[in-house]
């Protein structure tokens, strides 16, 4: 069997929504927040759905060429916890790119713009007063239990 290193979001303390183009993604424990744009979008979206940069360089030979950058995004990804790589045993378990993100990598290749995620920590005080934090493992709405 071929292993693979695939992606997911870091739930439950990582939650995140794409509106017009952009995706916002907050982690629940720091308080941090952050944005991404395109082409950033489109990697976010498939790394977190269990893909792994893999199928993206292949998508598109062009891309090869700037492997560095989108390493380097995928980096910065994890560093910050807001994804987390699991090993798949069987290529099955590879998230497949969809028809619209295979649209958008061919044009990312076409013209090259570095993925960029821009981190923002100004409401991390009252992000952090929330009791969304007062949760167990299982995230909200599971308050934390008490030690006897």
């Amino acid at each position: 069997m071929n292993k693979k290193r695939v992606f997911r979001v870091n739930e439950p303390h990582v939650v995140y929504e794409t509106i017009d183009g952009e995706t916002i993604i907050m982690d629940l424990r720091t308080g941090s927040y952050y944005s991404i744009e395109w082409p950033g979008v489109v990697i976010w979206e498939y790394l977190a759905s269990g893909g792994n940069l893999e199928n993206i360089l292949i998508e598109d030979q062009r891309l090869e060429a700037h492997q560095n950058s989108m390493h380097h995004f995928l980096n910065i990804l994890v560093q910050e916890s807001l994804i987390k790589e699991e090993i798949v045993q069987n290529t099955d378990d590879v998230a497949v790119l969809s028809d619209e993100q295979k649209a958008e990598i061919k044009k990312l290749a076409d013209s090259f713009k570095a993925p960029l995620i821009s981190k923002y920590t100004d409401m991390q005080e009252m992000l952090l007063l929330d009791p969304i934090h007062d949760v167990d493992e299982k995230g909200w709405p599971e308050p934390k239990k008490e030690d006897e």
